[in-house]
């Protein structure tokens, strides 16, 4: 049983220009009703008459979307408000978010720390046919009731491996058919404008296959712009070390090893192409957003300005810089370029670690200093 079945708990209005619609899959992968997602496309269309900035938001491992903080539901409390602040901030366009939830916390008032591969296998499980089925759907139905409208994927934690599950095979596939085809690949062939993994709780192995499937078909980007960026906060501890440790301990420590089941064992031998694009079992153990051999961008300060919530939306309208862009924030700018030293991500799968000031550690999404990331990002599609 899902929290948002009726048809009232589907779709939620916050005023004239804001709602808010939900989306739940099952522990197995599976649409918990077809009908729910019925009533979300259907919203798309009705509120498509004019432009929609368009968020679809996947939470992480301990969440869900229930109404409780306690019980899981605290990144839909602050989903919701997130959303009404960049609506007030920058009002050019309606606002609608679809908020797809999983049952990211095993026990409804209780984390246990014990169930993470659990969790994490279940959260490949989502990123599966039906993951992949929903955002498509979602982001088509978008793209079809109006030409105009943006539409930004999110995915944070758990939720950024789901999101890159769902989307990595069907790219992949939509580059080698364009390719044999002889075609250039384009935004409008994929059902969104940016794909955003925050903190992402998947190996970067996973990442170095599709930056591998750019990079030979000599793909730098799309239109000008990424089509995929994953955001780690270099201040991230979950992701820096609980990861690797997680790989570490599943696989060698038996109590682990028993409950983990998305650990391999085997890795094949070195390569000469490993020298820059690192090794196949450094990959598989590290996080993607610490992963340094894939990292397309590097980031330093630039001068301190404290600014509002809607100065920063303006601020980060225009944020290209030359190969770069710029990111204003809530109280510092910084300019994020291409590494001066030889590089093997110049892919449209950007990865980029961003300091502590934009995000301060592994939950620390919903900031002011983040929306002026996305902003950025959006301005570069």
């Amino acid at each position: 049983m899902g929290y948002r079945q009726s048809p009232e708990k589907t779709i939620e209005s916050h005023g004239a220009r804001v709602s808010l619609a939900h989306v739940e899959i099952d522990d197995q992968g599976e649409l918990t009703s077809r009908d729910q997602l019925k009533r979300v496309t259907d919203h798309i269309r009705v509120s498509s008459k004019e432009p929609l900035l368009l968020v679809v938001y996947i939470h992480g491992w301990n969440r869900n979307s229930s109404a409780s903080k306690i019980s899981g539901g605290g990144d839909l409390i602050k989903f919701r408000k997130w959303l009404q602040e960049v609506n007030e901030a920058d009002s050019g366009r309606k606002t609608m978010g679809v908020f797809v939830s999983w049952r990211g916390r095993s026990l409804s008032a209780f984390p246990v720390g014990v169930d993470y591969f659990h969790r994490h296998a279940a959260a490949r499980r989502m990123g599966g046919v039906a993951g992949t089925e929903v955002l498509h759907e979602i982001g088509a139905t978008a793209r079809a009731a109006n030409s105009k409208s943006r539409i930004v994927m999110m995915g944070h934690s758990m939720g950024g491996a789901i999101l890159e599950s769902s989307f990595s095979e069907a790219i992949a596939s939509r580059v080698a058919m364009t390719h044999a085809e002889g075609k250039r690949v384009k935004r409008s062939d994929f059902p969104v404008d940016l794909i955003v993994t925050i903190n992402s709780a998947e190996s970067a192995i996973h990442a170095r296959q599709l930056v591998s499937t750019f990079k030979s078909r000599g793909i730098h980007e799309i239109e000008g712009g990424p089509l995929m960026v994953s955001i780690t906060s270099q201040d991230d501890i979950a992701t820096r070390l609980a990861f690797p440790l997680g790989n570490i301990l599943g696989r060698w420590v038996l109590p682990f090893n028993v409950f983990n089941t998305g650990v391999s064992g085997m890795h094949r031998e070195r390569q000469p192409s490993d020298a820059l694009q690192g090794t196949q079992a450094a990959a598989h153990r590290t996080a993607v957003g610490h992963f340094q051999p894939l990292f397309s961008h590097r980031y330093r300060a630039q001068a301190e300005q404290k600014r509002t919530l809607t100065q920063v939306m303006a601020a980060n309208r225009r944020a290209r810089r030359g190969s770069g862009f710029v990111v204003h924030g809530i109280e510092a700018s910084f300019i994020f370029d291409r590494p001066e030293e030889e590089f093997y991500n110049d892919t449209p799968y950007w990865i980029v670690p961003v300091p502590g000031a934009i995000m301060k550690n592994h939950e620390d999404i919903w900031n002011g200093s983040f929306v002026g990331m996305i902003a950025a990002l959006m301005s570069l599609t």
